[in-house]
């Protein structure tokens, strides 16, 4: 029976360790995530002490390997990987997997970011929009004409009462 050795991560988004071990080759219809981590099983089919929350079971690891896991924690994925398993899954692999682990993250937060800012201008134009009807309707309360000018991103208001 082979030990499992555990190799703590920096990885802390589930998305992306996924995308990242696809890219590495491991089919992610054959990579399972639990929400409750599951012990893993041993070559001979034996379950094992250790958990995790992301596993690929030994049959798509290789002949006679053992499960492949990655317990989720507050510090980032730890990984289980046999001393059988660990010249191929071992240490370099793991540098191969966080290196498509950042790339992936960083898309992802510039994803996001690029999200929000267009979030905030849809609400800044929005809010724009309100003020500017708000004004059309109070100036037409009180008797006033309002001429309206684009100037860029800008919008010119000007009011214009006629009195005889």
């Amino acid at each position: 029976m082979s030990a499992y050795i555990t190799l703590l991560t920096p990885m802390t988004d589930q998305e992306c360790l996924l995308a990242a071990l696809t890219e590495l080759g491991f089919d992610a219809t054959k990579v399972e995530v639990h929400e409750t981590p599951v012990n893993l099983v041993g070559y001979a089919g034996d379950r094992r002490a250790q958990t995790a929350n992301i596993v690929i079971r030994r049959q798509h690891v290789g002949a006679a390997s053992n499960d492949v896991g990655f317990l989720a924690s507050a510090m980032g994925y730890q990984a289980f990987v046999s001393g059988y398993d660990h010249p191929r899954f071992g240490s370099g692999w793991l540098t191969q997997l966080n290196a498509r682990y950042q790339v992936l993250w960083t898309a992802k937060q510039d994803r996001l970011a690029a999200e929000e800012r267009r979030r905030l201008e849809a609400e800044r134009q929005r809010v724009v929009e309100a003020q500017r009807m708000a004004v059309h309707e109070r100036a037409k309360k009180l008797g006033y004409i309002v001429k309206e000018a684009r100037e860029g991103d800008k919008i010119r208001l000007v009011l214009v009462k006629r009195s005889y």
